[in-house]
């Protein structure tokens, strides 16, 4: 039986990154889009999810990996987990860890993935958890993967993030765009949108463009304004 790799995809840089490294590894990959109704930029991450998606396998016509339908899943239809969102909340509180991870650990238990993919980066470590709080382990021909590690992490990390893997989290935004470059798909890598307040032009005041200035990423919000 193949296997599928479950990956969290915004249209986001870090997760169509991912998608395009699975892609050029030959692996099977089940996108996952959660909608928000009440983000803004939904139908925008979802059109570009939609051309990637087609651009993607052009690109690398000689890859055996396959992209599957998109799995839309409606925010409001996971079902609540009162213990996940009682271990979530002191997360929020004191690292700032926001509510859509309280979500995809409700959505992970639902769909009983054990290893959904969130492509966390390095730049991201700070807030979540340290390098030396995950286990590194062998993903077959796909590489390096990491996941928590029980033993080292608060009681509310393990269970928030038990059925989730961080395959990025060893590289930075930077880096992505250097093999993106190297590896002549940058121009892929340009569709992706981040913003979660607009469609058009990113506002420069929401989280995600804040994070892109943080990562040394501000010319993106300069490239889409143009």
């Amino acid at each position: 039986m193949v296997k599928t790799n479950n990956v969290l995809w915004t249209g986001g840089w870090d997760s169509t990154f991912r998608v395009i490294q699975l892609y050029r590894l030959g692996a099977t990959i089940q996108p996952i889009y959660v909608i928000d109704h009440n983000r803004i930029s939904s139908s925008k991450e979802l059109s570009v999810v939609e051309e990637l998606s087609n651009s993607i396998p052009s690109k690398f016509s000689k890859s055996k990996g396959q992209i599957l339908p998109l799995k839309i899943i409606n925010r409001q239809d996971i079902p609540t987990n009162l213990f996940l969102k009682l271990i979530h909340k002191p997360l929020k509180t004191k690292n700032k860890i926001g509510k859509q991870y309280y979500w995809l650990a409700c959505l992970a238990k639902k769909y009983k993935y054990e290893n959904l993919e969130l492509s966390l980066h390095n730049e991201d470590l700070d807030k979540f958890f340290m390098l030396n709080q995950l286990i590194e382990f062998k993903d077959g021909k796909l590489g390096l993967n990491w996941k928590i590690n029980p033993k080292k992490v608060g009681f509310s990390r393990k269970h928030l993030f038990a059925n989730m893997t961080f395959p990025l989290v060893t590289i930075t935004k930077p880096e992505m765009k250097n093999i993106a470059e190297e590896h002549n798909f940058i121009d892929l890598m340009e569709l992706t949108w981040f913003c979660h307040k607009s469609n058009n032009k990113p506002c420069g005041k929401c989280n995600p463009c804040k994070q892109y200035v943080r990562d040394g990423f501000g010319f993106r919000l300069e490239q889409q304004t143009q």
